[in-house]
């Protein structure tokens, strides 16, 4: 077994191969060779980072990545790099300690690369081993914000429900559309907040995501099916660059009218006043969502003595690409 740490550029035709294979194999995808080249090449830095495990045949069991993103800390712009595609291939996990292994050996890369943090939304699987082994930090939990549609296909029963949630869901927006002339907030700006110009666009948004521009505001969603439910993921809501009420009104009243979709979801901090978005209760969150940091130069411990306060980010779903 050998730990190869690399950019994406720097891989190999047998590390591209093996690495499809085994990661479509951990993560029962299928996902095409050019999935990765354009999610890798379309970084800032022209590549992501990676920690591979090989075997002895030289192929690609296991990989740790970093995908290297721009944010926003004040007036100033940092690199920050989010962990991605984690896996070990289950025949090849002997040695509890091997992921371990290679983030630290990726660190020195990272580090060498002028990023000093690491961001992670690790799910429910591997939060335990990154959190204890890798003693990476919580920040906080990222929030769900729903509207429900048709509350039949939600709960999964009395389906008569559809009819009284949908008429109700019209009557909701009719109420919103007023109040969001009267009332129009806009977000309160974070203290670090993800650049997203055309070159993340390109890197985030998939053809499944569909793009909405209507004047000065322009939104992103994506309908998934969750285990039957018609999931509609609004990612982001922006007038002028900013998340508004009037933006989310716009975004959820689009996918209402135009689509088939069950419910509306958003996930991420709400830092406006807005009656159209309820909160998930904790119990009924599809699953837990944790905001987690590791800073890899000490030399970055006082620029980012700040990080801790969750209320200073602004980091939802738009931030990371599970959905």
């Amino acid at each position: 077994m050998e730990i190869k740490v690399c950019t994406s550029f720097e891989f190999s035709e047998l590390d591209w191969k093996t690495y499809q294979e085994s990661f479509n194999a951990a993560f029962d995808k299928d996902y095409q060779l050019s999935y990765f080249t354009q999610k890798y090449a379309t970084a800032i830095d022209g590549h992501a980072y990676h920690a591979l495990l090989l075997n002895n045949e030289g192929n690609v069991v296991g990989g740790c990545s970093v995908i290297p993103f721009q944010y926003k800390k004040g007036e100033e712009i940092i690199k920050l790099g989010q962990a991605v595609d984690v896996f070990i291939l289950e025949a090849y996990r002997t040695d509890p300690m091997m992921l371990y292994k290679m983030y630290l050996q990726l660190k020195k890369l990272l580090i060498h690369n002028e990023i000093g943090l690491v961001l992670s939304v690790p799910n429910t699987n591997a939060y335990a081993y990154w959190k204890h082994i890798v003693k990476w930090k919580d920040v906080g939990d990222l929030t769900y914000w729903m509207f429900i549609i048709r509350a039949g296909n939600v709960i999964k029963k009395w389906s008569f429900l559809n009819v009284f949630s949908l008429a109700f869901s019209y009557l909701l927006l009719f109420f919103n559309a007023i109040m969001a002339l009267i009332a129009n907030n806009k977000e309160k700006q974070s203290v670090y907040e993800l650049i997203t110009d055309d070159a993340f666009c390109k890197n985030r948004f998939s053809p499944e995501h569909k793009k909405v521009m209507t004047g000065e505001i322009i939104f992103y969603y994506r309908i998934y099916d969750e285990s039957g439910v018609k999931t509609a993921y609004l990612l982001d809501a922006k007038q002028k660059d900013r998340l508004s009420f009037k933006a989310l009104f716009k975004g959820v009243s689009y996918i209402v009218r135009k689509t088939d979709a069950d419910i509306v979801l958003y996930v991420g901090p709400m830092k406006l006043f807005q009656t159209l978005l309820i909160k998930v209760p904790k119990r009924f969150e599809p699953k837990r969502l944790p905001l987690t940091c590791d800073i890899i130069n000490k030399d970055c411990t006082d620029m980012f003595s700040d990080i801790w306060e969750f209320n200073n980010w602004d980091f939802g779903l738009l931030n990371f690409d599970v959905r």
